[in-house]
This record gives structure tokens, sequence and C-alpha cells, in this order.
């Protein structure tokens, strides 16, 4: 289309979670509407497998199915619980992400074998009296990570700067810190990211089979599944339209990074999956018009420091988007501004509310927008808004953004 305005377009910016807007459009293109991630529990007749295919939607409820299931093929097994996330070749962090954020929820350690997002989900209560230690309930109970509690009960009414860390030379251990304010009712949802995924999923499962009256006597180790191994049980994730949505309205880091893996699977142009991956992003980049020279590509999510892209770049992903058979698809998957995902709070009251269609991101000092609006008079809009560097007040922007909008639509 006719462009509206432009400046500074084809510099290359930090694109924080605009660059999910990649990888969820090549995985469109790509992977197609039937994708789905698949976990599979199976037995070679002395050890039992569970085996992950990426999904990051697998939870301990889906898990304790599975061990119903395994308990009407066989209640005892020889061997032992192997646990095997060898589909994508890696288990651990994409380059350029910063230490910073490992111990949160939104950097979570990358595996083919997935439970609960790979976070715990953690609540704190206060202790009974100042200085008592506070109370900690963890769903679901493992044994897979030690939860080192320093969070102390604060005075009554005072600030809750509880917080979790994560010690480096002790890895599978989560310190908490802080104080949690006496007589404040049991904290939200912590979610702090679990060190080891793979033994995280393998502890949850083990204890499921265990209340269904299964007993491993080798215990739990990783390994690969075998050719041949009987499938007891298997679980499929929703298919690709539904992940896309699950992906880009809450601005999901780890479901970009396994599309990215999955695009490396499906297109494996390298032994390295990671590698293989940003390979197949750069094919679609180059079967819709554009340089994939000029991209630079470190991650899925965007979480990388290393990413880089221009705005015009991205338009053209939205409107290849836009042209494309699935074009509802991606509309119906971005956040709304006034309705859901990251922008559900956004714009309301102004003509932007219910208009703008767009993939939101922020991260230190960057603050990123890219999507489509629908105008009065020039039709639906694409549009890009990058910043780098940002110092201001995130209000001032919001408030900036919401008038540039809304002077759109209704001009």
């Amino acid at each position: 289309g006719k462009p509206l305005y432009a400046r500074n377009a084809d510099d290359e910016f930090m694109p924080a979670s605009n660059f999910k807007l990649l990888v969820g459009s090549a995985a469109l293109r790509s992977l197609g509407l039937g994708f789905t991630f698949k976990t599979t529990v199976s037995t070679d007749g002395t050890n039992l497998y569970l085996k992950g295919g990426g999904d990051a939607h697998l939870t301990a409820r889906d898990l304790d199915a599975a061990a119903a299931k395994v308990a009407q093929s066989s209640t005892h097994f020889t061997g032992a619980l192997i646990t095997d996330a060898t589909y994508f070749g890696m288990q651990g962090y994409q380059p350029g992400w910063s230490w910073d954020d490992l111990p949160y929820y939104y950097a979570p350690v990358i595996s083919a074998l997935a439970l609960e997002e790979n976070i715990l989900h953690l609540y704190i209560k206060p202790g009974p009296t100042v200085g008592a230690p506070a109370v900690l309930r963890a769903e679901p109970q493992t044994d897979a990570l030690k939860i080192d509690n320093e969070i102390t009960t604060g005075p009554r009414g005072s600030k809750d700067t509880s917080d979790v860390a994560r010690d480096f030379s002790d890895w599978k251990t989560l310190k908490l810190t802080g104080s949690y304010p006496l007589g404040a009712k049991e904290s939200d949802d912590v979610q702090p990211a679990v060190p080891d995924p793979a033994a995280y999923a393998g502890d949850v499962f083990l204890k499921a089979l265990q209340r269904h009256g299964v007993t491993i006597d080798g215990g739990i180790r990783s390994g690969a599944q075998p050719a041949g191994a009987q499938m007891l049980w298997s679980h499929e994730s929703a298919t690709l339209p539904h992940l896309l949505s699950d992906f880009w309205e809450p601005s999901d880091n780890l479901m970009g990074e396994l599309f990215l893996l999955s695009l490396g699977v499906a297109h494996r142009g390298s032994p390295d999956t990671l590698t293989a991956g940003i390979l197949a992003e750069k094919r679609y980049l180059k079967s819709i018009g554009l340089d994939p020279s000029t991209v630079w590509i470190a991650d899925g999510s965007g979480l990388s420091q290393y990413d880089r892209i221009t705005p015009r770049d991205l338009l053209t992903i939205l409107q290849s988007d836009w042209n494309s058979s699935n074009r509802s698809v991606a509309l119906d998957a971005l956040p709304e501004a006034g309705v859901r995902g990251t922008l559900k709070t956004a714009y309301v009251g102004t003509a932007a509310e219910r208009n703008v269609f767009a993939k939101t991101g922020s991260i230190s000092h960057v603050r990123t927008i890219s999507g489509f609006l629908r105008t009065r008079h020039h039709g639906t809009v694409t549009f890009s808004f990058m910043l780098d560097d940002w110092i201001e007040d995130a209000d001032a922007l919001a408030k900036l953004r919401a008038d540039l909008f809304s002077r759109f639509i209704t001009d």
C-alpha cells in the first residue's frame, strides 16, 4: 500500500517482543494450521519413557492422566523412568538473554520436555509474627529443585519486597528473599522459572505414577527413547491457530523459542536445531521479498539483546499475513486494544479502542508496537512504531500512542 508516514524506517532496532511476529508468521506459513506439539509415554518392557515434543502447556493434570493410563498397562517397571528432552537437541537459554532475567517466568529454560510453562506456581503467606519465616505453598509438588526460603514476615502494612534469585553456583536452588507483610492475604502466583524442566516433569510424573500404584525400581534419569518402544499414552496440544493466540496475546517467550526450534526440526538445514530454525526463518523472509541479511536473529521471542530488525521489514511481515489466506488467523491472535492480550486495558475510551490489533514489545529502554489500525477513511493501515533507548515516562508514551492512533483512525 501507499506509505502515509515514514521516519527511520530502514534503521535496525532492538524489537523486543515485536520479534514474535517473525517466528509466528513463519510458523503460519511453514508449519501449517494443523500443527501441534506432542508428548508421549512409552516403554521398552523395562524402562518407561516420557518424551517431550515442545508443548509448553503440558500440565501436571495431563501427567496425572498419563500415569492413570500407564497403570492400566502395568504397575511395575524394573528399569527407570527416563526423561527424553532430545527432540530439539538442546536444553538451556538463547544467546543474548540477560542473566538478570533468568530467575523469572518470562525467561524460562528452553526444553523439548516442558511442564507448566517451565515455571513453579509459588504462593507466599506471612508467618505468625514479625520476623518469622514466611510460609510457602508450591504447585505442583516436586523434589526436582530446592527452595531456599529467606523471606521473613514484615510489619503489618509494610511493603511486599519478596523476590526470587538464582544462585548460579548451585543451579538447582531457587532462593527467595525479602519480606512479606504480617496479616496480608496469600500472594498471587509468583512463578519462578525452574532450572531443569525435564527433571521437573519427570519428578512430577513419577509422583503421579506412585499415586496410581505404579512402581519404578530404577528411579529417574535422562536419556533417549529407543526406536520401537511401545506407546502407552500420547497428548497433543491445541492446533496452531490457538497456539498463536496463546503466544501473541500474552507475549509468551517460551512459546517463541519452541516455535523457532520446531521450524528447525521441520526444515533441518543444520544438525543444530537453533541454527536450523534461524535458517528456516531466513528462508521465510526471502520468500516474502526481504533480504535476510538485514535481520539479526538470535532467538524467537525477542528477549535477546542481539535481535535487530527494521520497522519496514516488520511492515512487510505484517502485510504478508494480511495478504495471505491466514489473515483472519493472524488478526484473531493479535492483542486487540481494550479487548484482549497485552492491549486489553490500552486506549480504552479513545478512538483506538477496538481498532488497534498489534503486538507490543517491552524490555529495558525499548518500547515497540506493530500491527494493524482499522481506520475510517483509509481502510486497514499497517504500522510499526519502534523506540530504542527510551528513558521517559511509560504513561506519557501510552498517551502519545493513543493520540497518534486515534488521529490516524479518525482523519
